[in-house]
């Protein structure tokens, strides 16, 4: 992850595996922006960190911006796809006394979640 390589290159030693368990344990939400052929930033994906500790990276994404060819207008349009989440997640946000938005769901298993590890 580039929070990783970013922090081992400050002044300030710290082992590279303390920080894989700082990033695990900081970070909740990954937001992905992006430029589009019309100029415009959208949020083109939302996803959770969904590993503790000294565990591989595993990202799930509950949220993916889907465009459409560019419109006549010049402009990028498109359509969210909300996807199940995780149920770690879903708990945590229970006992915040927060609601699921309805549009998400709670996976009911994991083979539900669009996971992916990463470095």
């Amino acid at each position: 992850m580039r929070l990783q390589t970013l922090a081992s290159m400050s002044e300030v030693e710290i082992p590279f595996e303390a920080l894989h368990d700082q990033i695990n344990s900081a970070v909740d939400v990954i937001v992905q922006l992006t430029r589009h052929a019309d100029g415009t930033r959208k949020i083109t994906e939302i996803a959770v960190l969904d590993s503790h500790g000294r565990d591989p990276y595993r990202i799930v994404t509950v949220a993916r911006f889907n465009a459409q060819p560019m419109a006549p207008d010049g402009r990028i349009y498109g359509d969210f796809q909300y996807l199940p989440l995780p149920r770690k997640l879903a708990e945590r946000l229970y006992l915040a006394s927060q609601p699921i938005p309805q549009a998400f769901g709670v996976a009911q298993s994991a083979e539900q979640l669009a996971t992916r590890e990463a470095n």
